[in-house]
């Protein structure tokens, strides 16, 4: 009985005490909340393709997004690299659903969209286009010599002059420069690198072949390392013209790379080539691989 009486009489003391320093405690401060980062529509935060997503959820919100948490990273608008892939994507689909109209015109030796090679000659062999003209020494179809003047006026200007050195060869011409090839180089060879007569690009009056315009390469064996060729890879679809034979294409083109012949087909398609990302023009429109005769 005496024991219990001193238990109440303790625990009657000490919890008013422990009340009292409880009381006495400090009152923790807590942190201000930091506001959330602005997510509107528009505020550049989401990518393109899910702002129409977004869309009717910020016009329940008043014309806000729900807030990202709190550290979430932002995500950039698209940049120039993707405006510029899109139109890309435009060009070359544009391009292909030019190519049937190419196609029709293909076997037009009069044509500037004719294709030929060792598989398709033109029709008649012996054609000669009545349009000729003068043009830095050699004759072209008119519109093919204009486009070159341009051509040579701009590669003058950026410092990669060139000049004509072989234009339009008619069928006879064509006759004694495939002989000379033969006689030089063997058949085999020569096959690979000069067209039998009738199967000339030059006989269409639309083909130019080029060197440098002085400096020390006067050959087309060295033409491939110079300035020049650099420059015409890059600029003469600009002014209709594409390097017809381009490396790694022998077993399409049946010739080896060329990258002084440029052959003239108009600025629209020399673009589309380019846009479709072809390497000839066979492949670009469909047509058969052209390796021999």
């Amino acid at each position: 009985m005496f024991t219990a009486v001193r238990v109440l009489r303790v625990v009657a003391l000490t919890v008013p005490l422990m009340l009292c320093a409880a009381a006495a405690a400090p009152v923790p401060v807590l942190a201000p909340v930091r506001p959330l980062p602005d997510m509107s529509v528009g505020a550049g935060h989401l990518p393109a393709a899910l702002v129409p997503l977004a869309a009717p959820v910020a016009a329940a919100g008043g014309g806000r997004l729900p807030a990202a948490p709190v550290g979430a990273a932002a995500f950039p608008l698209p940049g120039p690299h993707s405006a510029g892939l899109d139109a890309r994507r435009v060009a070359r689909s544009a391009a292909l659903a030019r190519v049937p109209a190419w196609r029709a015109q293909a076997g037009d030796a009069a044509s500037l969209l004719v294709v030929v090679n060792k598989q398709r000659p033109l029709d008649p062999v012996t054609y000669a286009p009545a349009d000729l003209r003068p043009a830095d020494g050699v004759l072209l179809r008119t519109e093919a010599a204009d486009a070159f003047e341009r051509l040579s006026a701009a590669a003058e200007a950026a410092g990669a002059p060139v000049e004509a050195r072989s234009g339009f060869r008619s069928y006879a011409d064509q006759v004694r420069t495939h002989r000379r090839w033969v006689r030089t180089l063997g058949s085999a060879s020569a096959e690979a690198q000069s067209a039998r007569p009738g199967f000339s690009e030059h006989q269409t009056g639309l083909a130019v072949d080029v060197l440098p315009r002085g400096g020390a390469c006067q050959d087309f064996g060295c033409f491939g390392a110079t300035p020049q060729a650099a420059w015409l890879a890059k600029n003469a679809g600009r002014f209709g013209f594409v390097v017809r034979y381009q490396a790694g294409q022998q077993a399409v083109t049946g010739y080896t790379d060329e990258p002084w012949h440029l052959r003239y087909v108009g600025v629209r398609a020399a673009a589309d080539v380019a846009a479709s990302g072809a390497r000839s023009l066979e492949e670009h429109i469909g047509l058969p691989a052209a390796p021999t005769y």
